[in-house]
């Protein structure tokens, strides 16, 4: 059996995509290596982000979404309205980079699945 260790995001906004996920999502940085411009950081919870100097927002970008399980998804739907994102619907967002998030409800979040 095998479970997802990180998905690894890049992003031009190094600090700025920090503290959306420190903020929004409540995650806990634990480790971080690397100089500018290329300084990668790990949350526990599973991100993984990767600073770059371009991003091409246009083209595949090697994975389709991150699916992040919450308490609360309008909540957190709430709290993205304070970053730069693009609302997908309901429970799915963008974040500048192009990558794109769909939040579901913990309490249906089944381990296993």
């Amino acid at each position: 059996m095998a479970k997802i260790d990180h998905a690894a995001i890049r992003t031009k906004s190094y600090e700025d995509a920090q503290k959306f996920f420190e903020d929004v999502f409540e995650m806990h940085m634990w480790r971080e290596i690397g100089e500018k411009p290329e300084r990668k950081c790990w949350f526990r919870e599973g991100i993984q982000l990767c600073e770059a100097t371009e991003i091409n927002t246009t083209a595949e970008n090697g994975y389709d979404h991150i699916s992040i399980a919450v308490d609360s998804v309008p909540e957190i739907m709430e709290k993205i309205k304070a970053y730069p994102v693009s609302i997908i619907n309901d429970h799915w967002f963008s974040l500048p980079d192009g990558t794109k998030i769909e939040l579901k409800l913990l309490e249906n979040w089944k381990l296993n699945d």
